[in-house]
């Protein structure tokens, strides 16, 4: 009698797996949730953990401590790279995709009957990237359509609102892109997100037209006597630009070597140096041609220079003056 309560003791009852998402990238812990017994750190539960990989065909042993306290750590030479803590939990370091699986540790009494056992089924997920929204208008009467598109992210769901009116969502795979038509008139208040169970991405946008395409861009500029300079960027066509520069192929912002407005851009050009500009609106990107830029500066010096050549026409036309007088003189 005895050996059957023993025996029913001893039996497991079937556990659900614990279903666990972690965004790639991210570190986490697998608890221990039995409490683990020793003597006198000589004897002790002997354990295991094992990972049954869903892109692979095998299992993989990654931890363990046997009854005699004696602890055997993967070498994290291969994915998944991970560690035991000291009550047992496993901890997973800067998870991926292919870590995604099913853990289970299993641990045992210390006459070596299985006591629990506890399954986790991780998922792991490329958190989304921002989302860049588009409009396209078409040439006919047609309904403008507005694109959002998320670059990386896994299992996305995707909603777009338009003057505060949900357009749809939708549940898409990778990199995927919806298109969502809108009957309302310009302006447009634009707020698109994209998620997954890991992240969250909005973006807000405001058109106020629809966009024109951008004509290439030309420079423009004007020296000052001291070296400094003024250079302009414009377009002839497209709606709402949006301008960048860029010195000997280096982005520019304003600095104080640099003032920079919108299409306009300041500063000193006593140095010869190359200067383009980018513009770009909803719907086209352009670049200016790279233009050498050099003013250099008006040194006082210069004039004297200049005397020499001044004095010496002034003294020959008084010369040439003089001799004309004497001639006259001499006739007379």
């Amino acid at each position: 009698m005895k050996s059957l309560l023993l025996l029913v003791c001893l039996l497991i009852p079937e556990v659900n797996a614990m279903e666990i998402f972690a965004a790639s990238g991210e570190t986490i812990v697998l608890p221990m949730y039995t409490r683990l017994e020793h003597t006198s750190g000589q004897i002790c539960n002997k354990y295991e953990w094992i990972f049954m990989g869903r892109y692979e065909k095998y299992k993989k042993k990654l931890g363990s401590v046997d009854d005699l306290c004696q602890r055997i750590e993967w070498t994290n030479k291969t994915r998944p790279h991970c560690s035991l803590s000291r009550n047992g939990s496993l901890q997973l370091y800067e998870v991926r995709v292919h870590d995604s699986g099913q853990y289970t540790v299993t641990t045992y009494h210390l006459s070596q009957v299985k006591k629990t056992q506890d399954v986790f089924n991780l998922q792991v997920l490329d958190a989304v990237s921002q989302p860049v929204v588009r409009l396209t208008c078409p040439k006919d009467d047609d309904q403008p359509v507005f694109s959002c598109l998320a670059a990386n992210g896994t299992s996305i769901l995707t909603s777009i609102t338009v003057n505060g009116e949900l357009l749809r969502e939708k549940t898409g795979a990778e990199g995927d892109r919806d298109l969502f038509k809108v009957s309302s008139s310009a302006p447009w208040n634009v707020s698109c997100s994209v998620t997954n169970i890991v992240s969250q991405k909005t973006i807000n946008v405001q058109y106020n037209m629809c966009p024109v395409p951008l004509s290439d861009p030309c420079l423009e500029t004007f020296c000052f006597p001291d070296g400094s300079v003024n250079i302009s960027c414009w377009t002839e066509n497209g709606s709402e630009p949006l301008f960048s520069w860029f010195v000997d192929g280096n982005p520019v912002q304003s600095t104080s070597s640099w003032n920079v407005q919108e299409n306009l851009m300041s500063g000193s050009a006593t140095i010869a140096m190359n200067v383009s500009c980018s513009v770009r609106n909803p719907v086209s990107t352009v670049h200016s041609p790279v233009t050498t830029v050099f003013c250099p500066v008006d040194a006082p010096h210069r004039i004297f220079h200049v005397f020499p050549k001044i004095l010496l026409y002034v003294m020959y036309n008084a010369l040439l003056v003089n001799v004309i007088i004497m001639i006259r003189n001499n006739k007379s």
